[in-house]
This record gives structure tokens, sequence and C-alpha cells, in this order.
């Protein structure tokens, strides 16, 4: 059974790395962009059946959506590099230990977040300025999204956890099953049943609850190596707070950033129904665009912890470059179909009819997505310091772009409007990028 359990597993402390980062992170790309679909599939179905309205009624919450599951997100992975960090050490009794504190720690969190969010919606829905005709659909939407916490904590956990020990392949087989699942539920729950809104966020939930019970159940059957029991709970107290450190400063780092990205849509939900549907539509595109960043990362990060562990680190920086050099490739791709695709695009993810609705869509695409470069340096370098336990850098960084949506959206938009919003976020990566390439000179031993 150790064998079979070997056989799932991925060391990334020996090859080459362009191959271990290309295989690893292959399965993330995809992973990422069938996760992406639940998103794609709420915009695009709601705006062909229910219009430009339920776009914005789901456009006006997005950002306090991905702030949830952005930190859901960081706060499992970075718990799962102490995971990582161990079996690359090859040390498995520490290995178990982690896993049991990761799944403990988690779930702590899905319940503090889920009636904490629950009990304050009505001021957070206030503080965002929604439009008045467009508030009860976000309200209704929100609700069921918040319900859904603890699911997608458990989804994000799971996903992370096999991540955490080189399996990237088996986490997109169940975000393929949960994608198809998830468009099935929308038409049936926007269009048979005439759920409205509502339909789109119980259709998300659900998705991720069924995902989630389904790799619960592969996780146990086919990772003995990973099994914990009640004794793993007994650690000494710093053994908790490190790993719990290391979670929430990969949360922290996310949700520091969704922090400021909530404020500057409550700016965008000042500029009217038009601006939050245009929002919506180009930033579910541009994501797609932004989701090899995001796979790329989360590899360097397994990928770094791993050599960091064995004590490969003269490793790590050609990581690094490779991750970069993979991320160029796809970027060229990303502004040829932007200058050339992106109204057609943005027509058939909206299904909107409004030529403003489109056109500055359109423009949000034409100036973002010729700026991924620094993005590119900034989510890779500081993806890697996360997985060397060197957080310091990457929060900086999260802080100064929180800092810089605020004051986009208190001084910016209201003056210049939705130009504001679209140069806000390629300002703040230049600036950023700035700061994270001091890291080679801040952490000289670790990138030796």
């Amino acid at each position: 059974m150790q064998s079979d359990y070997k056989s799932r597993v991925l060391d990334m402390t020996k090859g080459s790395p362009f191959q271990l980062l290309l295989y690893f992170s292959l399965p993330l790309f995809f992973g990422n962009l069938l996760q992406q679909l639940y998103s794609l599939a709420d915009t695009s179905i709601a705006g062909h059946l229910l219009g430009d309205g339920a776009l914005a009624q789901i456009g006006a919450t997005a950002a306090l959506y991905s702030l949830i599951t952005n930190f859901a997100f960081g706060l499992n992975n970075g718990l799962a590099l102490t995971v990582s960090k161990y079996f690359g050490a090859g040390e498995q009794k520490e290995m178990k230990q982690a896993v049991c504190w990761m799944v403990s720690i988690s779930c702590i969190f899905a319940v503090f977040l889920t009636a904490g969010f629950l009990l304050l919606k009505y001021s957070l829905l206030s503080g965002l300025q929604i439009p008045e005709d467009t508030l009860a659909g976000a309200l209704s939407y929100f609700t069921i999204i918040l319900a859904g916490i603890p699911l997608t904590m458990a989804y994000n956990l799971e996903f992370s956890l096999l991540q955490a020990v080189g399996n990237s392949f088996t986490p997109l087989l169940f975000l393929l099953f949960s994608s198809v699942l998830n468009v099935g539920l929308d038409f049936l729950f926007m269009g048979s049943l005439a759920m409205g809104v509502q339909g789109a966020a119980t259709a998300t939930v659900l998705a991720q609850g069924i995902s989630a019970v389904l790799c619960f159940f592969y996780i146990v059957k086919n990772y003995r190596g990973l099994h914990f029991h009640k004794k793993d709970l007994r650690v000494k107290p710093e053994f908790v707070l490190t790993m719990l450190w290391t979670g929430l400063s990969m949360a922290l780092m996310s949700t520091i950033y969704n922090i400021g990205s909530v404020v500057l849509q409550s700016s965008i939900n000042a500029l009217g129904s038009v601006y939050i549907a245009a929002q919506m539509g180009a930033r579910r595109l541009a994501e797609l665009f932004y989701n090899p960043g995001l796979a790329l990362a989360a590899s360097i990060a397994t990928y770094s912890s791993q050599n960091y562990g064995a004590n490969c680190r003269s490793r790590i920086t050609k990581g690094i470059k490779t991750a970069l050099l993979l991320y160029g490739v796809w970027w060229l791709f990303a502004v040829l179909f932007t200058f050339l695709f992106a109204e057609n695009a943005v027509k058939l993810i909206t299904g909107s009819g409004s030529q403003e609705v489109v056109s500055n869509a359109v423009l949000y695409l034409q100036i973002s997505i010729p700026m991924i470069p620094p993005m590119a340096l900034l989510v890779i370098i500081r993806s890697a310091l996360q997985g060397m336990g060197r957080p310091v850098l990457p929060l900086l960084c999260s802080v100064i772009e929180l800092i810089g949506k605020v004051w986009f959206s208190l001084w910016a938009v209201p003056v210049w409007g939705y130009i504001a919003v679209c140069v806000c976020e390629p300002v703040l990566w230049v600036i950023c990028a700035l700061v994270i390439l001091t890291a080679p000179i801040v952490y000289r031993r670790e990138f030796a």
C-alpha cells in the first residue's frame, strides 16, 4: 500500500524544474479554468436567461465572494505548505500531524467565517453602495453563498492537500465533474425552476459540496499516508503556531488584496448598473487570462516548499525563472486574443445587448491584459517566498495593493470614472513588482 501511495505523489526535489512545473501546473491550469467556469456559467447563463439586471445583482457582491473564496484558498494553501515541507523532507510522522492540524484549523475557521458573515451581511452590502434596484437580488444571492462557506472550505482543503504531495491531476478530475454539474444545475435552477440569481448561488454551492464529499472518500481510500489519528493532535504549541502563521499569512495576503477589491467594487457600484455589468463581464474574462498565474503560483509554492524542506535551495531560483518563462508564452496569446476577439467574447459571456456595457468591458481588458508581466513577477516570486516560509514581503505587497485600491476608490474613481477602475490594478502591479524584486537581496541565503 505504501508503494501505491508513493505512485500518487510527486517529489519535486529531483529532476528538471521545467518538466516538473509544467507537469504539475498544467492540471492546476485546467483546474483553475474549470473553477472559473463556475463564475462564467453563472454570469453567462444569468445574462442570457435573466438579463443585465441579474448580471448586476451577481456582480455587485462579486468582490465579497472573491474575498471569501480567496481566504479559504489562501488559508488551506498556506496550511498545506507545512504538509509539503515534511513530505519533501521525508518526515512521515510530522506530515501526519500537519494534516491533522490543517483539517482542525480549517474547520474552526469555517464555523467562524460562516457565522460572522451571516451576522454582518446587511452591513456589508449596505457599505457597498449597491443601487436600490439591484440590492434585493444581490442580498438573496449572497446569503446562499455565505451558507455554503463550510463546503467551500472543505473543497479547497482537500484540493490543497492533494497538491501538497504533488498530485495536481486528481483535483482536475473532480473540478471537471463539479463544473459540468454546476452548469447543469444553473440551467435547472435559473431556467426550468425560475429561481433567479438564487438559483445561480445554489448551483455553485451544491456543485462544490458534492465534489468535496467525493474527494474526501477518494483521499480516505487512496492516501493512507495522509491518514491521521487523535494522537496526532498532541504536538508542541510552536508546531501549531507555525502552521497557523503560514496559513494566515497566505490567507491575509489574499484577504488584504480582496478588501481593496471590495472597496473598489463599492466605487464601481456607485457608478451605476451599467458599469457593474461591464466590470462583471470584463473581470470574468480577465480571470481566464490570469489563470496560468494562479496555476504557476500554486506550483512554485509547492515546488519551493519541497526544495526548501529538502535543503535544495539552488533549485528554487531555477524554478522561478521557469515559471516566469511559461507565463510569458501565455501572455503573448492573451494580448493577441484581447485585441482581436475581446468584443465578441464579452458579448458571448454576458449576453448583453448594451453597447455601453460591452465597450466598457473591452476597455478594461485592453488596459489590464497587456500589463500581465509585472503581475506575473509579483504572484510567482510572492508564492515562492510563501513556500519558503518568508511571508513578510508578500504581505507588504498585499498591504500596498490595499492602500492603492482604497486611494483609487475614494479619490480617483469619483473624479475620472471607470477609466480609473481600468488602470488601478496595472499601476499597483508595477509598484508591487518593484518591491518583490528585492527578495533576492533581502533573502540572500534562500536564493543561493
